[in-house]
């Protein structure tokens, strides 16, 4: 009986005890079965030559991991710790696969020529005889089509006049900061309500007091009328995407100078307190792909466990710093848990 041949999928099912290992030096978790149907039914289907017993090929793995973490829906989030550690492997192999590297060739297919050859066609008989003189025919009468009226010109619609452009974030922040630097006397009841109160150098507004609509820069605004409790109504605005390519332009990248990011976000953070997707959005379009897919795995590699110090419990990791959107996401910001 001869030994079976070994494919790249086999071979790490056969040691998925150290591919399990490397996973959780990368502080990510994958299972087997997972494992298994992602490479054999669906990179497959990405369409960048995946073969379904799998490949060491480090160019289709790149793909591969292209198509997985586009944003949105486009991509697939639930499958970024596999190709992590498949990426991983082929670029750090382990003893047990030094020898399939060496033996194993980078399967590249055929291309198909676009315009391939066609056969020779036989000559097609002539339309007219050749001994016939085409000068001596007289010609086909003369056909004068009518005049068309023309339509009258349609009158252009009069211009659309612009909206009125909204007001710079940095400005807005900056209009705010100076009205929360002005002293005002503390109102009887003690302890201040709503977002206002979280945050430290703000004065407490007098009643009645409401700043005009066009400073109103953060994720939450008053809308309609107050509660039962006097407290105003408030509803989220997710992040302007033009807000947030200016602030793209406005700063260096971030592997040239991270510091003008990092003094950015965590003023945001302080203010805005963003919600998962928020981040998700901050990460595709304030950082490149390489930057975007380093910091999330550093992250993970710092999240503290129960006596302050970095944690590999999975279980803490994924809570503290999740890949996937957590179902509790959930914040309701008309309560009172909410608020304070």
């Amino acid at each position: 009986m001869g030994q079976t041949q070994s494919t790249p999928l086999s071979l790490l099912l056969a040691n998925f005890r150290d591919v399990r290992a490397r996973g959780h030096n990368l502080s990510v978790d994958i299972r087997k079965r997972k494992l298994i149907t992602y490479c054999r039914s669906e990179w497959p289907t990405f369409g960048v030559n995946w073969p379904t017993e799998g490949t060491f090929c480090l160019p289709v793995v790149l793909k591969v991991k292209s198509r997985i973490f586009l944003p949105g829906k486009e991509g697939h989030s639930d499958q970024i710790p596999y190709i992590l550690v498949w990426q991983d492997l082929v670029e750090n192999p382990p003893p047990w696969m030094a020898s399939f590297l060496t033996t194993g060739r980078c399967k590249i297919l055929a291309a198909k020529p676009t315009n391939p050859p066609r056969p020779p066609t036989p000559n097609a008989p002539p339309v007219l005889p050749d001994s016939q003189d085409l000068l001596s025919l007289d010609p086909p009468p003369y056909h004068i089509p009518p005049l068309i009226p023309q339509a009258a010109p349609i009158p252009a619609p009069d211009p659309i006049p612009p909206a009125p452009a909204e007001p710079p974030v940095a400005q807005l922040m900056e209009e705010l900061e100076n009205r929360e630097a002005q002293p005002a006397p503390m109102p009887s009841g003690g302890e201040v309500q709503g977002l206002a109160g979280r945050t430290h150098r703000r004065a407490p507004r007098e009643p009645g007091f409401r700043l005009p609509d066009s400073t109103i820069a953060l994720p939450l605004r008053e809308i309609g009328p107050p509660d039962d409790t006097g407290n105003p109504r408030l509803q989220y605005w997710p992040f302007s995407t033009s807000d947030l390519y200016n602030w793209k332009t406005q700063n260096a990248r971030f592997s040239d100078n991270p510091k003008d990011l990092i003094a950015l976000l965590d003023s945001v953070m302080f203010t805005h307190q963003p919600t998962w997707d928020d981040c998700q959005q901050f990460l595709r379009i304030l950082f490149t792909t390489e930057e975007r897919e380093r910091i999330q795995l550093e992250a993970r590699k710092l999240v503290p466990g129960d006596d302050g110090q970095p944690t590999t419990n999975l279980d803490l990791i994924n809570a503290a710093f999740p890949l996937t959107r957590p179902p509790q996401d959930g914040w309701d910001y008309n309560t009172a848990e909410g608020r304070g």
